[in-house]
């Protein structure tokens, strides 16, 4: 046993020197002030191989990031970039040392911590996929625990569907919100079981061999996939979803009318589903539902069947409504199922299954406009990793920003450098500078370049820079006063409030007026949920009783809800109140 573990020993200190001469003598260019190892398939194996122990691993990861980070230090981004084999190691480096080794130390360092590790180093093309996909908010470690619990289970199926397994550990690294999939229900009346992630994969396999599903796990890609396996209910439930028939995925629509709408509810003001469990049988076939039950039903249906979808929730004339996004064909969405035109919604909210922050339906579709799963995506996430693995180095925020620029849609670099900034305690005027750069990088979405916009114009009123803030404050009003009205209505609004704080109620109640009028061509549920019901109730709060009247009849001029709806409900509600 002795001599045994002493051959073993030595073959790993072997293969390691071995990997030494290849790090230190293949060079990437013989002018190099300093090299790293042309990439190719055999030098991954090789590499893998050289991990003969948990230490001889952590010391290859550390060596070659060294290298890298000397290379890294001696060239300018530009000539890096040109270098496939410098980004391939980069990839690897960064699935070790940022992913994989903290799982080993997770887990104490443990032998099968490292047998689950070097797995996955095994994977052909694992590395590089996940460090496209995961966001650096991502629980790493939970995301590794799942991949290598269906690596485990079987090599061969993991493999074949490896996109399924890698969608499944971004959206399972975490809980599902509570209030997911919507706030109309109980959650303790959705059936949700505790279910495992294996049992999920399966399903998911067999319902793609046995031809179940509309479109094959083979045709979508983990960003796609994401879309499909995001909702922990009972698998009894997506096998009932699956035997809705289906002629054409464009059949979603259709199937979301066929639901019968439950009016009652809305007349009686039981928005919340009140007859227990939520289960799809009993809405699809014994209750009905309004629409965010609808919505729900026709989203599950096409999960069940390998079609992504998403569920919107958005304000209009008559009050909130939910309506369906869903893949039409490769690469093409369609994100306004049921969204009625006649409503006006200026946007739709969802979850993004990834991150579980609300996504609006432009960002969504500005996203998928180019970096959904583009080229740009992969070439800007690698070099986001090289910026990561620089954290702590000078070259750290030019990294981020060149990453930013290489994948412009992507607002992930940009939360990055925001920490970065807020942690080193930057001043006014340096975040007066990344607002300036976030809003002509994202002018094309309204929404984003917004938030950029309303940050420029807290940090202008803290430099006492009145005009310039003012002048800011009109260009968002009148950008959004169409389109994407809700964001013109928040910023106005927000000075109404701000008045209304500092007891200034005169100038308040005249500019609730001007608000009133600027919007009344987009009134609906935004202008009373975001003006009207706030304003009234601050007035109430302070006892300004005639303010508040004289409010409400402003409002009813404008706002004009069709009787036995949600914000027809709200409107009266809020007037008896006053009364």
């Amino acid at each position: 046993m002795i001599i045994k573990k002493m051959i073993t020993q030595l073959r790993g200190a072997l293969l390691f020197l071995l990997f030494l001469n290849i790090v230190f003598f293949s060079t990437v260019r013989a002018d190099q002030k300093y090299s790293i190892p042309f990439w190719s398939k055999a030098l991954q194996q090789r590499w893998s191989n050289s991990h003969s122990s948990p230490a001889t691993w952590v010391k290859n990861v550390d060596l070659m990031n060294d290298r890298l980070l000397k290379v890294g230090q001696s060239h300018n981004i530009n000539k890096l970039l040109a270098s496939g084999h410098f980004w391939r190691w980069v990839s690897q480096v960064y699935w070790s040392k940022q992913i994989l080794i903290p799982y080993f130390h997770e887990l104490e360092s443990s032998s099968e911590a490292f047998d689950d590790c070097k797995a996955l180093l095994s994977v052909d093309g694992l590395s590089e996929k996940s460090v496209r996909y995961i966001k650096a908010s991502d629980n790493k470690i939970k995301f590794i625990e799942i991949l290598s619990k269906l690596i485990a289970a079987d090599e061969k199926k993991f493999k074949r569907h490896m996109n399924l397994a890698l969608a499944i550990a971004i959206v399972w690294d975490e809980p599902f919100p509570d209030s997911w999939p919507h706030p109309n229900v109980n959650r303790s009346d959705i059936p949700i079981s505790n279910l495992d992630v294996l049992s999920l994969f399966n399903f998911f396999v067999s319902s793609h061999e046995d031809g179940r599903l509309k479109i094959g796990l083979d045709r979508l890609s983990v960003r796609e996939l994401c879309f499909v396996i995001d909702t922990p209910v009972q698998l009894n439930e997506l096998k009932y979803a699956q035997q809705i028939k289906l002629k054409s995925i464009r059949d979603l629509e259709r199937l979301y009318k066929i639901i019968p709408y439950d009016q009652q509810r809305i007349n009686s003001e039981a928005y919340e589903w009140p007859y227990g469990q939520y289960r799809l049988i009993d809405i699809g076939l014994k209750k009905g539902g309004i629409c965010m039950d609808q919505s729900y039903f026709a989203s599950h249906a096409a999960k069940s069947q390998g079609i992504p979808s998403i569920l919107f929730m958005g304000q209009g004339r008559s009050g909130g409504h939910a309506w369906v996004g869903f893949l039409e064909s490769r690469g093409r969405w369609k994100l306004n199922a049921a969204r009625w035109v006649s409503e006006k919604y200026p946007v739709g909210f969802a979850y993004d299954p990834q991150t579980w922050q609300r996504i609006s339906d432009t960002q969504f579709e500005f996203i998928l406009k180019s970096s959904g799963d583009s080229p740009s995506l992969g070439k800007g996430k690698i070099v986001l990793s090289w910026a990561l693995l620089n954290r702590g180095f000078p070259q750290f925020q030019p990294l981020l920003q060149a990453s930013s620029k290489i994948m412009p849609r992507s607002k992930e670099p940009w939360q990055i450098e925001l920490n970065y900034l807020k942690e080193k305690g930057a001043n006014l005027d340096e975040m007066r500078v990344f607002w300036s750069r976030w809003i002509a990088n994202f002018k094309e979405e309204k929404g984003t370049k917004a938030k950029g916009q309303i940050e420029l114009l807290k940090i202008l009123r803290k430099l006492n820079l009145e005009l310039a803030a003012s002048k800011l404050s009109r260009q968002i009003i009148s950008e959004n006063r169409s389109g994407r009205f809700d964001l013109g209505v928040t910023v106005a609004s927000d000075e109404v409030f701000e008045l209304q704080r500092s007891k200034n109620w005169d100038y308040a109640h005249r500019k609730y007026k001007v608000i009133l009028e600027q919007f009344k061509s987009s009134s609906g549920g935004h202008l009373f949920y975001n003006l009207i019901d706030p304003y009234v109730r601050n007035c109430l709060l302070d006892r300004r009783i005639g303010e508040a009247s004289n409010a409400l009849i402003l409002a009813g001029k404008i706002i004009k809800p069709v009787k036995n709806t949600i914000l027809y409900n709200d409107f009266e509600k809020l007037r008896s109140e006053v009364q």
